[in-house]
């Protein structure tokens, strides 16, 4: 029992729940823009017959940001997310295929 109180009366305890909440909204806002950014790639394919480039790549940034906060809030990482550190890249991507939009 007094590892519980040691633990829950330990100002790290209060700052991590106080970074979970505040990443669980940003997560929130998160999974708002992806929505956004598929009905836009859907768009842009339906006109293109092609995959928007600068989407694709916001895109899997925004999915990387995702799982960086994904990683902290259920403390399998302890390094935080933007805005404590630099925006994800998408570099673990695959290059954009040509076949599926050629299907379309």
């Amino acid at each position: 029992m007094s590892k519980l109180n040691q633990s829950v009366g330990s100002a790290d305890f209060w700052l991590r729940l106080l970074y979970t909440l505040l990443l669980a909204l940003a997560w929130q806002v998160t999974e708002l823009l992806l929505i956004v950014v598929v009905i836009l790639q859907i768009g842009f394919r339906v006109v293109t017959a092609k995959a928007d480039p600068r989407l694709a790549e916001f895109g899997g940034s925004l999915s990387a940001y995702a799982a960086q906060i994904g990683r902290y809030v259920t403390g399998a990482s302890e390094q935080k997310p933007w805005p404590f550190m630099e925006w994800p890249t998408d570099n673990t991507a695959a290059p954009l295929s040509k076949a599926p939009a050629e299907e379309i």
